[in-house]
């Protein structure tokens, strides 16, 4: 029996709402929920999400933009239309365009700013009724570590995670007394598809993309596992593959910015 399915089962979580769950993280969540025999709404903006779990009928795809509050409460209705109140939200639907400030237009960061923070909300608010009324449930979502750790052509996704570590964080503070345990996954770079969206990003982000491995990206199922671990801990918040920046970002900014510097710029910058 794998870490997931120890996990899932443990806490008798029958139904769960997936977000971002065409591709990466979500789609690996959605297939590692099933295997649990946890039953799903797959949801995304990509229609691809329709026909991944074609055939499966513990699963729900549901394609649609979480920017929209009425997709946002769709999610939970169907969810309980199909299978029961949802005891589960994985949240880690997302946008990660690169650029400097000064080459991106400002429509960029207010999209960004829309689909990462502002879909969360309206997903986590969608579900808080239930969860609240019930006294019981879980609540994941994936901010990121660059939501700690500004990096260079990366402002617009950062300051959104930012955003999102704040909003989850507090979220979970709120919730705690009733019943509702809330995670944030801020993990270091993964390999994902998302990756191929940081094009105007430093170079050491971009090339990521295009590698199978690094030491400096964590594979899906390592981040799924951190989480796991981290909801049997009862923790709050989990840093994949970047304890130690996170640490160093809450102590020294200022080096941190010069160990970022010289990391993705050169010794010089640029």
């Amino acid at each position: 029996m794998s870490r997931a399915t120890e996990s899932v089962r443990r806490s008798a979580v029958e139904t769960a709402v997936v977000t971002g769950a065409a591709s990466g993280i979500g789609a690996r969540q959605v297939v590692r929920l099933r295997a649990a025999g946890v039953r799903v709404v797959a949801a995304d903006r990509d229609l691809a999400v329709e026909t991944r779990f074609a055939g499966d009928p513990g699963v729900v795809p549901l394609a649609g933009d979480v920017r929209e509050p009425a997709h946002a409460a769709q999610l939970v209705a169907t969810a309980e239309q199909a299978f029961g109140p949802v005891e589960l939200l994985f949240h880690c639907a997302g946008i990660m365009p690169g650029g400097r400030i000064a080459d991106s237009p400002a429509e960029r960061f207010h999209d960004v700013m829309d689909v990462n923070y502002g879909g969360m909300v309206n997903v986590t608010k969608a579900v808080l009724p239930g969860m609240r009324e019930r006294g019981a449930g879980r609540i994941v979502v994936l901010g990121s570590l660059t939501g700690y750790l500004p990096t260079h052509g990366f402002a617009a996704y950062s300051a959104s995670k930012a955003a999102v570590n704040t909003y989850v964080e507090t979220l979970a503070a709120e919730e705690r007394p009733n019943g509702i345990r809330v995670l944030l996954a801020a993990p270091n770079a993964v390999k994902t598809p998302l990756l191929a969206q940081a094009t105007g990003a430093a170079k050491l982000i971009t090339d990521l993309a295009d590698r199978e491995s690094s030491p400096l990206m964590l594979s899906v199922d390592r981040v799924l596992d951190d989480i796991d671990r981290a909801l049997e801990r009862g923790r709050t918040v989990v840093v994949p593959g970047g304890r130690a920046l996170y640490a160093m970002r809450r102590f020294s900014p200022s080096l941190t910015w010069a160990l970022e510097t010289r990391i993705t710029q050169g010794r010089r910058g640029r």
